[in-house]
């Protein structure tokens, strides 16, 4: 099996933020393509979709601004390096605006891949490797976690956590969970129509095993979630060119049998991470414009099936 993707190096400053709060890494836009409803992904674990994105709005692990790696091991095993024998992956960003709706891609090779649906132990969150997304839709940097201290009433804290920011862990195969939303205790999240699709991957490989996964799904992201039901919650709705804020993290468990295997496991993130686990410490991501020049031309009523062929070959 190859060890290392076809990726990008460097990801474009795309303009300098301007907001109040210091999302990081400071002075960097990242951008989120912009899906037409004629154009949407099929989720079908087929992403080839996605590879008319231009390189500029992919992120691998040896992406980079004036030779600073945008992504970091803060957790688990910190500062560790780069390795594409050890973990390579790309993953990308996109939205619709009639849908009002973000959607990903990621593509990942691992020397050990970790999907049991069983606690590692390590600090590195998440249990599973998995891929975690903070959304501050309406770019507030509110704060997302609350402690037992911050309310003298508990509902009240359960009510706020993951209110104005929230973040899921996916994870495939779905087993006891594909979409986590770990701050909040929303139980409807997961399913249509606020995320898709737990069965949207392909995967070469098993647990404990060396494994290449290429997922895609999607979700909708909230200016007031409220975690008793969705009718309660307030969903964002999304502009062009607006900047909202974006926390990626990928969680990489490299588990074994001998002795302290878990000390290898790492979380990597933009930026570093705020202990107060709020919306200042996500980045900034900019909500493109239609790119019609890369959009594949195809005959009125044209499935994805029949343009992917047409431009695959």
């Amino acid at each position: 099996m190859r060890k290392m993707l076809t990726l990008t190096a460097v990801v474009s400053l795309l303009s300098l933020s301007t907001t109040a709060f210091a999302h990081m890494p400071e002075g960097l836009t990242l951008g989120v393509w912009q899906w037409p409803s004629t154009h949407l992904p099929v989720m079908d674990g087929d992403t080839s979709e996605w590879d008319i994105l231009p390189d500029n709005v992919w992120i691998d692990p040896f992406s980079e601004i004036d030779g600073v790696l945008l992504m970091q091991a803060v957790a688990g095993e910190e500062g560790r390096e780069p390795d594409s024998a050890d973990l390579n992956f790309r993953f990308a960003v996109g939205w619709n605006d009639e849908l009002d709706r973000i959607y990903l891609t990621f593509d990942r090779f691992d020397d050990v891949w970790d999907r049991d649906d069983v606690d590692t132990g390590t600090d590195v969150g998440g249990g599973d490797d998995s891929f975690e997304v903070h959304i501050d839709a309406d770019h507030g940097g509110e704060k997302m976690h609350f402690s037992g201290s911050d309310f003298e009433d508990d509902d009240e804290r359960v009510r706020n956590n993951g209110r104005f920011v929230h973040a899921s862990h996916y994870r495939f195969p779905k087993l006891s969970n594909w979409n986590w939303m770990w701050d909040s205790s929303a139980t409807w999240h997961d399913v249509e129509p606020y995320s898709c699709c737990p069965d949207s991957y392909t995967l070469d490989g098993a647990h404990g095993t060396e494994a290449t996964i290429k997922a895609e799904w999607w979700t909708v992201a909230w200016d007031d979630l409220d975690h008793q039901s969705p009718e309660n919650s307030i969903q964002h709705d999304f502009q062009q060119g607006e900047t909202i804020g974006m926390g990626i993290g990928v969680i990489d468990n490299d588990l074994g049998t001998e002795e302290g295997a878990n000390s290898k496991s790492a979380a990597w993130r933009f930026g570093e991470r705020c202990a107060a686990l709020d919306g200042a410490c996500l980045s900034d991501f900019r909500l493109l414009p239609v790119d019609e020049a890369r959009l594949p031309t195809a005959v009125e009523g044209d499935s994805w099936g029949h343009i992917k062929a047409s431009y695959m070959q």
